[in-house]
């Protein structure tokens, strides 16, 4: 038997290890240049194997590809001849190919999650190449949508490898592998590993070795190319830590990269450091480079009994998508956009352009991949660097929605709308409004009409139903170069209408009583307020389906249904309806690295213990007139670090629902901070139901084990469903959900016993800059975000109160035509 080393483990051990490359498009270079290097990595890799039948120190070179993406860029700079040396290598073995197309923040939908897998699936099919594991490094989480994207795709194993910085792996315990099943009842092996470069920690990787998250008394020079000192030390100390640790099994998971960076190439060095190691260890602990695949395969011939588990896992990092709250605006209405027209054009028939739906698609995924900014923007966000990977970055978001707009005018030429000709006599002023979905759509139309379009038009112009001919209850809006005259439409399921604008009476003054004097609200009732069906006034609002209650400082006291009587407010809240939040943690100096050191304090919080939090004071409301439609209440609110903010609720007058937006002018802070909006709502005895991808799932319930449970990132809403009832809360603009307390302190995860669905104060997380990399520090300049919030016993199933919410964010998209 050899002599053992230093701390030498117990047990013999086999040390499968990974190599790959990180890919992260902008931390460390601008996103171009990323493209470029990942193309040099595939070539490198290539070269590297070609020279393993003539160099016996390389023998058992693997490298994987992390991500198709990657691939992609190669594809697109080299013939077939090239690619067949890809494809040689791939299935010799010497290059791992994942499922994985790039790691994605949570923004991702299902559609686009899928459409993401099938194109590495693709390439498999095309050139014969198994594919069945996917490898994700340093993201936090992955929706319960993506196992099942995965398993259709006929993908079986995942290996994740999470950096757990203001983050966490799941289950408590990294090094360890469960059957994830699926929402449909399939299963996927995963291997929840370890950070993905704990091999270079662990001294495996010459030149690339690093100390961060291993603390021992060694302090090896990164570019140490003799590095078996390190991993004689460090490796076996490892290992018997898992043995003490109760590690059942005697093989374990390393990965390691290049170079210390994400985005390093591949390196021949480690697999001649892999071949000395082996010699001079005998067969004690024995490393083997391999792919994930290859590992996997390992897992399930020795593992026999692995848990089985099922449920979200969501993402600990998806929070910095509120530091670019207005593109995540424009990414998020792009795939609203690119849904209706894809769904309107297969209803009607229509062929798409593959270059446009490719373009829309492409832009959504690069935006949706999990890198924001450079790694320095926060502690030098005036840096060129900084601004270009951030400028790039948002093109994408700009360029999903261009390239949805011209989708979506691509389809409506087809159905005949109007293009920009010059004025005519004859020509009419008519719309047409189509419900391409499955479920009725019952919702406001917003016919535009140009400045330079009014001329004839009186004041109080007339539109028509034209099949039927009656005159619709309108309101005119302004709107960006003109007006929009808003009607309340109801259409069924795959149903259409037409609309006219005319003339209508063409008299000076309304031909409605009119009590005020001109500019001035109405200040006096008349004989008919006796049997008015709707009540306006400082201390509250009143229609035919609900109430709505004022205190006497404006803050919403109560809603009511009154069709049943059900208070919706939750009697546990925090902030009144719609209260905006702020909190900001003090770092007292101007410096850059003062400021990424306390926003690294802060561990899985997202604030620091000194956090000043203060709600919005209201300072003014008030009630413009009344729209056929809409009552309308306007609320401004001082609030630390917004010059201005001002709150629009638009309540129907014939619906169970309240419209929302939220416009203000938000000052540049540098220190820490967050803005929250208050959404107390609750039905007695409801259920939480999230709109994940891949369908809606039960906070606090249907989560894997030890997850996060403070915030989730939705698509469309959220419902809370009770017996016979139910009420949902689309948030279009902005998609976090805060559901843990805001207090500074110990989070809860999934599992605890002191968490209480029933005891949950909801509230938008609009924005914040706590990150100290990778995101936006400046949070400055103009927001909008809106909100609806609809009730009743039609939502009292969480699959229907869902669709609904995606039903209500997409509304109707009406459209002149020619006549």
């Amino acid at each position: 038997m050899p002599q053992k080393l230093d701390c030498t483990p117990e047990r013999k051990w086999k040390v499968f290890l990974v190599h790959h490359s990180h890919t992260d498009i902008g931390y460390t270079q601008l996103q171009n240049r990323i493209a470029r290097h990942h193309v040099s990595f595939l070539d490198q890799a290539i070269d590297i194997s070609s020279q393993l039948s003539n160099d016996e120190s390389l023998s058992g070179f693997k490298w994987t590809n992390e991500c198709f993406w990657s691939i992609e860029q190669w594809l697109k700079q080299n013939d077939s001849s090239r690619m067949s040396k890809l494809v040689d290598c791939i299935q010799q073995g010497t290059i791992g190919l994942s499922a994985t197309y790039l790691h994605f923040n949570e923004l991702i939908d299902d559609d686009l999650m899928r459409a993401s897998i099938e194109r590495s699936a693709a390439f498999a099919r095309i050139h014969e190449l198994p594919l069945d594991t996917a490898l994700s490094a340093d993201i936090n989480g992955f929706s319960w949508g993506y196992a099942q994207a995965l398993a259709d795709a006929g993908v079986t194993n995942f290996i994740t490898s999470i950096h757990s910085h203001h983050g966490l792996a799941p289950l408590g315990k990294r090094q360890f592998p469960f059957l994830w099943e699926t929402p449909s009842g399939q299963e996927l092996l995963v291997w929840n590993g370890e950070h993905y470069q704990l091999g270079n920690a662990l001294g495996l990787a010459p030149g690339a070795v690093i100390t961060y998250g291993f603390t021992d008394e060694l302090r090896p020079a990164t570019r140490k190319m003799d590095c078996y000192d390190i991993a004689a030390v460090r490796l076996p100390r490892y290992l018997r830590q898992l043995e003490r640790d109760g590690y059942p099994h005697d093989f374990v998971l390393l990965q390691a990269t290049g170079a210390i960076s994400d985005n390093a190439p591949p390196s021949a060095e480690i697999a001649r450091f892999v071949n000395y190691w082996n010699l001079r260890n005998d067969d004690w602990i024995q490393v083997t480079m391999a792919t994930p695949s290859e590992f996997c395969r390992h897992v399930r011939e020795q593992v026999k009994e692995i848990p089985r588990l099922s449920g979200d896992w969501p993402d600990w990092w998806s929070d910095g998508l509120a530091a670019n709250p207005n593109e995540v605006r424009l990414a998020r209405e792009a795939m609203r956009i690119g849904h209706w027209s894809k769904k309107l054009a297969e209803r009607k028939g229509i062929t798409l352009s593959v270059s446009k739906s490719d373009r829309l698609e492409q832009n959504l995924l690069l935006f949706s991949e999990h890198t924001f900014n450079h790694s320095d923007s926060m502690s030098a966000p005036w840096g060129l660097i900084s601004k270009g990977i951030s400028g790039c970055k948002n093109a994408t978001a700009a360029g999903a929605y261009e390239a949805a707009m011209d989708l979506q005018d691509y389809i409506l030429e087809i159905l005949g709308e109007k293009v920009n000709t010059s004025p005519s006599s004859t020509e009419k002023l008519v719309y047409k409004v189509i419900n391409p979905f499955s479920e009725p759509v019952d919702d406001v139309a917003s016919l535009y009409l140009e400045y330079r379009d009014f001329g004839e038009l009186s004041t109080d112009p007339e539109i028509c139903e034209r099949d039927s001919g009656s005159v619709m209850g309108s309101s005119k809006c302004k709107a960006p170069r003109g007006y929009t005259f808003d009607i309340h439409v109801k259409l069924a399921a795959n149903e259409e209408a037409e609309f006219e604008l005319h003339a209508g009476t063409g008299s000076i003054r309304s031909l409605q009583r009119n009590f005020s004097e001109v500019g001035a609200d109405y200040d006096v009732e008349g004989r008919e307020a006796s049997t008015s069906k709707c009540r306006v006034d400082h201390s509250g609002i009143e229609t035919p389906l609900l109430r709505l209650d004022f205190a006497e400082n404006g803050e919403i006291t109560s809603l009511l249904d009154k069709s049943n009587g059900l208070e919706l407010l939750n009697a546990n809240r925090h902030h009144a309806p719609f209260t905006p939040v702020y909190e900001v943690t003090p770092v007292g100096e101007n410096d850059g690295e003062r400021m990424c050191d306390v926003r690294r304090s802060f561990g899985r919080n997202r604030k620091g213990k000194s956090v000043r939090r203060t709600a919005g004071v209201i300072s003014d409301v008030c009630f413009p007139k009344a729209t056929h439609i809409h009552i309308l209440v306007e609320i401004t609110y001082a609030l630390e670090g917004v010059e201005w903010l001002k709150l629009f609720l638009k309540i129907w007058r014939n619906a169970p629902r309240i419209d929302v937006t939220v416009h203000m002018q938000k000052k540049c802070i540098w220190e820490p901070e967050s803005l929250f909006l208050a959404l107390p709502f609750s039905t007695p005895g409801g259920q939480f139901y999230l709109d994940k991808p891949g369908g809606p799932i039960r906070p606090w319930q249907d989560q894997l084990p030890d997850t996060l449970t403070d915030w989730f990132c939705l698509q469309n809403g959220y419902a809370i469903c009770g017996s016979g009832y139910g009420l949902v809360v689309t948030m279009p603009d902005s998609p976090l959900l805060q559901l843990g307390p805001l207090d500074f302190g110990k989070r809860l995860l999934m599992g605890h016993p002191n968490l209480r669905i029933e005891n949950v104060r909801p509230y938008a997380w609009l924005m914040n800059n706590y990150w100290e990399t990778n995101f936006e520090a400046n949070l400055g300049g103009f927001h909008e975000f809106n909100y609806r919030l609809e009730f009743g016993s039609h939502l009292a199933g969480s699959q229907e109160a869902i669709r609904r919410c995606q039903i209500l964010n997409h509304g109707l998209k009406p459209f002149r035509i020619n006549q």
